[in-house]
């Protein structure tokens, strides 16, 4: 009798062990940090197609991102309450035992003009507030796309783009995004080993 009641208490921890687990990593995924891969080469070659990303979802619940951040954003929606979050995380965890898999897309650009900040491209130069910024980090030719400029960035806005400049689709194309949209900051590269470090 004891023995099958120490083997029910070994049951009832594993399970409570397990629950516990599972709402630490959901809880740590949606608020803290997160693993993303890139699936796009619009920030060649700061990031390469598959390289896989830590996302520090922390700093910007405090701060707002500034100039030169590589932040990971929705395109189409605002990011949800921490409940929602944690319901999405649980959902994709859920997801990967079953053969069906949907989850958000996300872009990955860097900032390069914040609330107030008058953006310009002129000759192939990106100026803002009148100074042309200095950008080792870009490929291709930088040129104006859909959205007419010079602009100014709205309250609580961000303007944003990829450093691959001739194929990125960015606020060139659709314009500013929300500071909701925002997910959180690129901050570290753990693969390929070759290339693990801090990303600027």
């Amino acid at each position: 009798m004891r023995n099958k009641k120490n083997t029910f208490k070994e049951i009832i921890n594993l399970f409570l062990l397990f629950i516990g687990t599972i709402f630490f990593v959901m809880l740590f995924n949606t608020t803290v940090l997160a693993k993303v891969q890139v699936e796009q080469t619009s920030m060649e070659n700061t990031l390469l197609n598959k390289q896989q990303l830590l996302v520090d979802k922390l700093s910007y619940r405090f701060s707002n991102p500034q100039r030169e951040d590589i932040i990971i954003f929705l395109p189409d929606k605002e990011k949800g309450s921490i409940l929602d979050e944690s319901l999405a995380t649980l959902d994709q965890m859920m997801s990967t035992f079953s053969h069906y898999k949907q989850k958000d897309t996300y872009y990955v650009k860097r900032v390069i003009g914040v609330a107030g900040d008058k953006v310009d491209i002129k000759n192939g130069y990106v100026y803002v507030n009148d100074v042309k910024l200095d950008e080792p980090y870009t490929k291709g030719e930088t040129i104006e796309h859909e959205i007419h400029l010079p602009l100014t960035v709205g309250k609580n806005k961000l303007f944003v783009m990829g450093d691959h400049r001739s194929v990125s689709m960015d606020s060139r194309s659709f314009g500013v995004i929300d500071l909701n949209q925002v997910e959180g900051k690129a901050i570290f590269r753990v693969y390929p080993w070759d290339k693990v470090g801090r990303i600027q």
